[in-house]
């Protein structure tokens, strides 16, 4: 059964097009029922207000992205470097739509959903990215000596307070400008990082 011209989903992504381009706050609920051309109680039948609405527009979205992943790593065919190039590509122009500033709405507005993301990020590092870095090692791509627990760890840690707005928000300026603070270059630089390292190779 194709459910993807349903209301419920027709709903789920003109919001998702609106949060994603505006942020939570300037969202509203009937501007968007006639967007939709629908009326706001109708809208309602479907989801009970704003915040309910994001949550599962995320969660939506996060399922997408998850099923996205998990097909790439179970491309055993695939040379392994591409395989994680692919991954971390795919999980940062992803995460790049969800902008710092729809980031700062639902930690300030929406607890619920910021900790759906929050657990979105620690399953994404410590299950997919112990995955990956598993198949790596099998394969010899991976350094026999590296521990690749303390690598998880590295980047679960990393991701969990390199995204988070309340601690960047206490980063020196000019350590800041260096960066591209995007989702898409904050994860493949993370990644990138940790594979390759800072040391040039003699």
């Amino acid at each position: 059964m194709d459910t993807t011209n349903t209301p419920k989903a027709l709903i789920l992504q003109q919001a998702q097009q609106q949060f994603f381009k505006q942020g939570y706050s300037k969202v509203l609920m009937a501007d968007l029922a006639k967007q939709l051309g629908m009326s706001k109680k109708t809208l309602y039948q479907y989801f009970r207000g704003k915040e309910e609405l994001l949550h599962a527009v995320i969660k939506h979205y996060l399922d997408a992205l998850q099923r996205e992943v998990e097909h790439l790593l179970q491309q055993e065919e695939t040379d392994f470097t591409r395989k994680a190039e692919q991954v971390f590509h795919t999980v940062g122009q992803r995460f790049a739509l969800i902008d710092g500033q729809l980031l700062t709405d639902i930690r300030k507005h929406t607890p619920k959903t910021w900790q759906l993301l929050q657990a979105y990020r620690t399953e994404a590092a410590f299950k997919r990215f112990r995955t990956l870095l598993e198949e790596g090692s099998r394969k010899g791509y991976i350094r026999k000596d590296a521990n690749i627990s303390l690598a998880v760890l590295l980047y679960a840690s990393a991701l969990e307070k390199i995204l988070d707005p309340e601690f960047i928000s206490q980063v020196p300026p000019e350590l800041m400008k260096d960066i591209d603070y995007t989702p898409s270059a904050v994860y493949e630089g993370l990644a990138n990082l940790i594979f390759h390292g800072l040391l040039e190779k003699k």
